[in-house]
This record gives structure tokens, C-alpha cells and sequence, in this order.
């Protein structure tokens, strides 16, 4: 009876053991699976921030880029109109008679 017993006790302890350490691997499997995700979602959004700054950054070049070009035209404007104030008889020495241009 005792034989029994014993057997008995090393059957249930075994059972105990290898259900335990299924449990764990379950646990250890779903944690593993959980990190996998947060990585993902964390991946997607830095992905998506990204292009979102991209989209900004090329927007503010953009409009960067059309204020040199109304920079350029205005100071091509008024290098054109200094050119015309500055053509006459004393243009050689790069003044004007009225002297509204200097050299």
C-alpha cells in the first residue's frame, strides 16, 4: 500500500511538473508574442512619423524656396530699375547725373 502510495505521489508530482512547465512555456510564448507586437506597432509608428515630417519638411522647403524666388525677382526688379536710372552721360564713371546711382 505504501508501493502504491508512493507511485501514486511520483504520478501526481510528475503531472504537476510537466503541466507547470507547459504553463510557463505558454507564458513565456505569449510574452515573446506581446514584445513582437509592441516592436511592430512601435516600428509602424515612428514609420509613420517620419513621413510626416517629411511631408512638413518639404512643405516648409516649399514655401522657403518660393520666398528666395520673390527675393531673387524683387531684387532682379530693382537691379533693372537702377540700370535704367543710371544710363546717361555720366554712366561711364557708374553715376548718374542726378546722382541716384552710386558706384
Amino acid at each position: 500500500m505504501k508501493l502504491i502510495k508512493g507511485i501514486f505521489v511520483i504520478a501526481v508530482l510528475a503531472i504537476l511538473t510537466v503541466s507547470c512547465d507547459q504553463t510557463k512555456k505558454e507564458q513565456a510564448t505569449e510574452a515573446a508574442e506581446q514584445a513582437v507586437e509592441a516592436v511592430e506597432e512601435a516600428t509602424d509608428n515612428a514609420a509613420e512619423a517620419v513621413e510626416a515630417a517629411a511631408e512638413e519638411a518639404e512643405q516648409v522647403i516649399d514655401s522657403a524656396a518660393a520666398e528666395v524666388e520673390k527675393v531673387a525677382d524683387s531684387a532682379k526688379a530693382m537691379a533693372d530699375s537702377s540700370v535704367k536710372k543710371c544710363k546717361g552721360k555720366c554712366s561711364d564713371e557708374g553715376k548718374s547725373c542726378d546722382k541716384s546711382c552710386k558706384a
